[in-house]
């Protein structure tokens, strides 16, 4: 396990008592202990790790997919994740081919996306620290090739600390608007409309990703990888 740096302590022993019920084979345990964290309001990329690998000991694919998701949402780069995530994902009924993307968008989501929004920041203001230097430079030099160097090093250096920070506004951006869910009930039928007498479209199973496009009181409106749309009972989906 890999344990990221909390803000209260007693939240850190919480974490590595739950870690030792999971080490200790006591995964029923260990999941109200983790559940018991984050109803505290404390959230983390490892406790959802640690969460989503207790559900996959217990055989609850679905937990253990919508956790392993709730723990990349907040770190994409979360290697175990993606990889135990890559693994749960094999164990669904539903293997959907997602719409090709566009090269351009793509990549620049891709990018985004390499580094949470605190390492954007945290990059973003190294590069403006930088920047500083060096234009503290240019007004304390005397030499015009060290001058012109320094100024121009400085513009580059603030350009780059700018990106930086639309990246990270971005990311924030996708997170706060990306509104997806898990199906978690084993086998449904997907409607044409918010109603039980609209027609049947497809059916889907437990574990399947989907996004979540509008509500309508009960309903969900849903849209899969592959483009294919319909609504559902919204008790059937929980958010990542």
């Amino acid at each position: 396990f890999s344990i990221s740096l909390f803000a209260k302590s007693e939240v850190i022993v919480d974490f590595n008592a739950a870690n030792k019920l999971y080490a200790a084979n006591k995964y029923e345990e260990a999941i109200k202990q983790y559940e018991s964290i984050i109803s505290s309001d404390n959230q983390s990329a490892d406790i959802y790790y640690n969460l989503g690998n207790a559900y996959y000991k217990t055989n609850n694919i679905p937990k253990a997919i919508l956790n392993y998701e709730r723990a990349l949402k907040l770190q994409p780069d979360n290697e175990d994740a993606l990889f135990n995530l890559a693994i749960a994902n094999k164990l669904t009924v539903d293997k959907i081919d997602r719409l090709p993307e566009l090269f351009i968008e793509n990549s620049w989501r891709n990018l985004i996306t390499s580094r949470t929004v605190d390492n954007w920041a945290q990059i973003c203001v190294g590069l403006l620290f930088l920047s500083l230097l060096f234009f503290v430079g240019y007004l304390l030099t005397r030499p015009i090739l060290i001058k012109k160097t320094n100024f121009y090093a400085g513009i580059l250096f603030f350009g780059l600390s700018l990106f930086c920070f639309i990246l990270a506004s971005q990311h924030n951006k996708i997170i706060k608007e990306s509104s997806e869910a898990i199906i978690f009930t084993s086998t449904i039928t997907i409607q044409s409309a918010p109603s039980e007498n609209s027609e049947k479209l497809f059916t889907i199973h437990e574990g399947t990703k989907v996004k979540l496009l509008e509500e309508s009181n009960t309903w969900s409106k849903i849209k899969l990888p592959n483009g294919n749309v319909g609504w559902l009972k919204s008790k059937e989906i929980k958010n990542i």
